[in-house]
């Protein structure tokens, strides 16, 4: 295993979308080749003869964290960008990679290392292969692709600071980015930012946070100060310290500080889409043989309340069962956009019911397994 995947951050996992990263996709190949070509005729391309500074920070990323150089760089001219692209095709072996000219001429050599090894970690990790958010079919879809949009970032932001080897370079690289400013204009003290971070969670956060592809910078600085006090970091370093968290530790500690600036509303909205699809799951099996018992309404109730169970009743005296299973079906299209953990615990949920039911054990098993097909657990 390559340290790059010891270090992935915990949130930023492509099974929990269902990614196979064993798939093929030569359109986008396709696409990639006619990207390069652009490239070759727009911007210019890194050596060392031309950008003997640019080269040398490449290379020194690529000895630090292991891994074969297949990249393309370019640089292109952009005075009003602080920018750098990875652009990669899906399970390809090389990728080419942009900076800008704003980029460069902000940035110092040890903090352009940092950049470089982000973009290249977004190939690393196939962040390529995570869905567009701006593509989503509905809302929950929407708001949890943005929240591994900003996972895929931590992770990134991981690998910037070991190829740099610098945590303060790292920090910088951010504040100037994300300032536009350069050294002549900046002081580097980080825990005055750290006091802006508290401010904004004291002040309930960013709404709008929730909505962004990134966190922000204050997160990610604070993500990076944390992760250099883990014990698996301090241990692969070397750095003769002990950490003060464990890797899970650490983890744990930046999702919960990403939700307070983001808010609660990506865990309420799962929990939402998650409960009306076990409900309607519930009665699917039920009514697997077109009988709702008393056993199961009082089982259903106990589990939904009265006030659910009477809607139920009163909605299935007025309905046929084609309507019915259009209600079921609009559940599960929702539960499907939800991340692999919660499916698999509403399928737990449910099997957990089918020993209780008085409906036909067959009847129940087609019913259940058209419920698994529905949610699209692979």
């Amino acid at each position: 295993m390559n340290i790059l995947d010891k270090f992935r951050y915990k949130k930023d996992d492509p099974t929990q979308l269902n990614i196979d990263l064993n798939q093929s996709n030569n359109k986008i190949y396709s696409k990639n080749k006619e990207h390069l070509s652009r490239l070759l005729s727009t911007s210019v391309k890194v050596t060392s003869e031309i950008f003997p500074n640019i080269s040398k920070a490449i290379d020194n990323v690529f000895k630090r964290i292991k891994i074969s150089n297949n990249f393309s760089f370019f640089v292109t001219a952009n005075h009003f960008e602080t920018q750098a692209i990875c652009s990669a095709m899906p399970l390809s072996d090389t990728a080419e990679i942009i900076l800008t000219s704003k980029l460069v001429e902000l940035l110092n050599q040890d903090e352009l290392e940092s950049v470089i090894a982000h973009e290249v970690a977004h190939f690393y990790y196939q962040h390529a292969l995570y869905p567009d958010p701006n593509k989503a079919k509905n809302r929950v879809e929407h708001l949890n692709l943005l929240h591994f949009s900003r996972a895929a970032e931590i992770s990134a932001d991981r690998v910037g600071f070991l190829g740099c080897k610098s945590l303060e370079n790292s920090l910088r690289a951010m504040l100037k980015i994300t300032s536009g400013l350069g050294d002549g204009h900046l002081k580097f003290n980080f825990s005055t930012y750290l006091d802006q971070l508290r401010e904004l969670k004291e002040n309930k956060g960013d709404k709008y946070a929730l909505y962004s592809t990134h966190p922000n910078f204050l997160n990610r600085m604070q993500a990076l100060i944390w992760f250099s006090m883990s014990n698996e970091y301090n241990e692969y370093l070397k750095t003769g310290k002990k950490g003060i968290y464990n890797l899970s530790e650490v983890d744990e500690k930046i999702d919960e500080s990403i939700k307070r600036v983001t808010g609660n509303e990506l865990a309420v909205s799962n929990k939402e889409v998650f409960s009306r699809a076990l409900m309607w799951g519930t009665l699917g099996i039920f009514l697997a043989d077109k009988k709702f018992t008393k056993k199961e309404q009082e089982i259903f109730q106990k589990n939904f309340g009265e006030k659910s169970t009477f809607s139920i009743l009163s909605l299935i005296k007025i309905s046929n069962n084609k309507m019915i299973e259009e209600k079921i079906q609009n559940a599960f299209t929702d539960a499907s956009k939800l991340i692999a953990d919660d499916k698999k615990r509403l399928l737990g949920e449910l099997e957990k019911l089918i020993k209780v039911s008085d409906s036909d054990k067959l009847l129940i098993k087609l019913s259940f397994e058209k419920l698994k097909n529905l949610i699209k657990l692979n």
